[in-house]
């Protein structure tokens, strides 16, 4: 196994309540995975111990087929903040984990989504890759970031994708 590679990012979705409804369910029905630019198969939202197979509709990964299967480990549901956690399963080119969080902040009412994974290459094909797997799973996360902004399209700064 590679390296494990560990990242946070966060994007300023909006503010408000309401926000949090539209964006917190839009992530636990997988809405920002197929807004991303993800086939997404499951039976339902993501609770725990659901399964999800992500696959991609472009770029490398969709040329290759890649699917990448999945289980929800942990769910967070507070009048603050609400998401997930996944983990990566046997067949998917990372082993790792990933987290989606979309919370409130109750002082000033600003609204983010914040990701949080460690992944290291789990396949003979994203070792090889390596560099393009990596800059597979940015354009992923960028894209992740955006899909939930109140202004469609227009992640604000705080999205750039450096370090959180």
């Amino acid at each position: 196994m590679s390296r494990p590679r560990r990242f946070q990012r966060a994007a300023v979705l909006g503010s408000g309540a309401d926000l949090v409804d539209r964006a917190s369910r839009a992530l636990i029905n997988w809405d920002m995975h197929r807004r991303a630019g993800l086939v997404v198969v499951t039976e339902g939202p993501a609770t725990v111990g659901r399964t999800v197979t992500l696959r991609p509709r472009t770029g490398p990964g969709a040329w290759l087929r890649i699917a990448a299967p999945c289980e929800v480990t942990s769910v967070i549901d507070s009048p603050t903040a609400r998401g997930f956690t996944y983990r990566a399963l046997p067949g998917h080119p990372e082993d790792g984990w990933e987290s989606f969080l979309v919370e409130r902040d109750p002082v000033t009412d600003v609204v983010r989504l914040r990701i949080e994974a460690e992944s290291a290459h789990a396949t003979l094909l994203a070792k090889w890759g390596a560099p393009v797997a990596r800059c597979e799973q940015n354009r992923l996360t960028r894209r992740y970031l955006a899909a939930l902004v109140d202004r469609p399209g227009a992640p604000r700064p705080e999205g750039d994708h450096r370090p959180v």
